[in-house]
């Protein structure tokens, strides 16, 4: 039985307090800084949501998956080439249809506070007295999140219910957070493998029932063609992956890195495969051989990130739930120093991105994406030592009274 869990001091209580409330204060910022789609002459990701939502309503959702219709969109709402594709499934769209229906500003803070509101609560149930560092941890891909928009919070609270969940031998419960990541399905990658692996059979069926029973439903409302036309956005999308035309700077893929490096688009999608396979492989592994369930979890976590190359700074706010569930491990088998050198690698893996996307916002498109494309992605790096260091540390021993007590008793 673990010990008890100490309540925070009220110094750290101040310190959650301080880290939420400037996460809220620049959500409203971003709010009333970008009243507009295009608000400067720029558009976020948050933009494409809205601009997707504007097209479904006028019955156009499959014209989204065609990039030169949405370069076409983009270019007359701020006068200049971008590159802002969309890929997401139709179950997604669904969601985006609710946004015109207010101004930009206002339905871009409803979204990401109401999201960041429900991110924040998971990480609090699963980090308990932990949660002040957990924050700090996570702040550089809240940071990105919040000022573009993005929908990591959304995800990344789905994947943390899902934990919290099976930790409370819920299997059937977990199955509806695992369904509804639907609308980014390759971040459910290794939570499917830990259901499978846990043998949870009820929360698999409730996830693939629901998964259908949306696909359903966004057949009924945009017509079977859309799902042509979201195959055909992805085709288009994996071409500009192969040929650079994503910023591989802001990505944290394997794949990202040895493309930034130099290695040919083929080689790096095949080391891509084979460590999504690896981490696919350890969490069955560990989740089979009865792992500590909260280790088992964050390998999830941790592992999940590693499967797609298609992933971005800010959907390393799903490192954050894994960070949540083994942060108090850590913290045990940890020096001041290695604790520093943690938060120094996950802080580079976060922020390497937004630290050389911020000089290129006032850049021509065409200068910009000469820049994007001659920056390395150091930050998969950085997340890849994160990863290797963390995993060294959890091997070592607990010696903690209360923990070595308790491995006494249950030999």
């Amino acid at each position: 039985m673990a010990p008890p869990l100490p309540h925070p001091s009220l110094a750290l209580r101040l310190l959650t307090a301080l880290l939420i409330a400037l996460f809220a204060t620049l959500v409203l910022f971003v709010a009333t800084a970008l009243p507009e789609v295009g608000a400067g002459g720029n558009l976020v990701d948050f933009d494409a949501f809205y601009i997707t939502g504007q097209l479904a309503l006028e019955g156009r959702a499959d014209e989204a998956y065609d990039m030169a219709v949405m370069a076409d969109v983009q270019r007359a709402l701020v006068g200049h080439q971008g590159f802002m594709p969309w890929t997401y499934p139709p179950q997604f769209d669904l969601l985006t249809m609710a946004l015109p229906a207010l101004p930009r500003g206002l339905a871009y803070a409803l979204l990401t506070g109401a999201t960041l509101a429900f991110y924040l609560w998971v990480l609090a149930r699963l980090a308990g007295p932990s949660l002040a560092f957990v924050l700090v941890a996570i702040a550089p891909p809240v940071y990105v999140c919040i000022t573009i928009g993005q929908n990591a919070f959304l995800t990344g609270g789905l994947i943390g219910l899902y934990a919290l969940l099976a930790q409370r031998a819920r299997p059937g419960a977990a199955g509806w957070p695992l369904g509804l990541l639907v609308i980014k399905p390759h971040l459910g990658i290794g939570l499917g493998v830990h259901a499978l692996a846990s043998r949870n059979g009820r929360g698999l069926a409730i996830a693939l029932g629901i998964a259908l029973a949306s696909s359903l439903l966004a057949t009924l409302v945009f017509g079977p063609g859309i799902w042509g036309a979201f195959l055909s956005g992805v085709e288009q999308a994996g071409h500009a992956l192969r040929t650079g035309f994503y910023p591989l700077f802001r990505m944290t893929s394997v794949y990202a890195a040895l493309h930034t490096l130099g290695v040919p688009p083929g080689i790096a999608v095949w080391a891509q495969i084979g460590i999504g396979l690896l981490a696919c492989v350890a969490i069955a592994v560990a989740t089979a051989r009865g792992q500590e369930p909260r280790h088992a979890l964050a390998l999830a976590c941790f592992g999940t990130a590693l499967v797609s190359p298609y992933l971005y700074d800010y959907d390393l706010a799903i490192a954050g739930v894994g960070i949540a569930l083994v942060l108090p491990d850590l913290a045990r088998r940890t020096s001041g120093i290695e604790r520093l050198l943690l938060l120094a690698l996950f802080w580079l893996a976060g922020a390497w991105g937004a630290i050389h996307a911020l000089p290129l916002a006032g850049l021509p498109w065409e200068e910009r994406a000469a820049n994007a494309r001659a920056t390395q992605s150091f930050g998969a790096c950085a997340y890849l030592l994160t990863l290797a260091l963390g995993w060294r540390i959890l091997r070592r021993p607990d010696t903690t009274p209360a923990r070595a007590a308790d491995h006494q008793g249950r030999a």
